[in-house]
């Protein structure tokens, strides 16, 4: 009996999107949270292209993790930033 590289790669992608998915919400940083977010969706498009619905896990690849989180990234780049108690005379 062959070993079954479907199921190895379906635990792989289930374990590190589950892991990033917790690392989403855990996240202080925002910038890290969306890069966590990025990794999560690229681990749903991996689960796409198991269950072979390929379009699917490119258009996820494209507009998730190209479009999406990129739009979040500049939102946060472009906004400005208020710390709280930096400005002490």
């Amino acid at each position: 009996m062959a070993f079954p590289w479907d199921w190895l790669a379906f635990s792989v992608f289930s374990v590190i999107g589950l892991i990033s998915a917790f690392f989403v919400v855990d996240s202080k940083e925002v910038v890290r949270s969306v890069v966590w977010l990025s990794l999560c969706f690229i681990c749903v498009a991996g689960l796409f292209f198991l269950l072979n619905a390929e379009f699917v896990g490119i258009v996820q690849i494209l507009v998730y993790v190209g479009a999406i989180a990129v739009v979040i990234l500049f939102g946060i780049m472009l906004t400005k930033r208020k710390t709280v108690g930096a400005e002490k005379s």
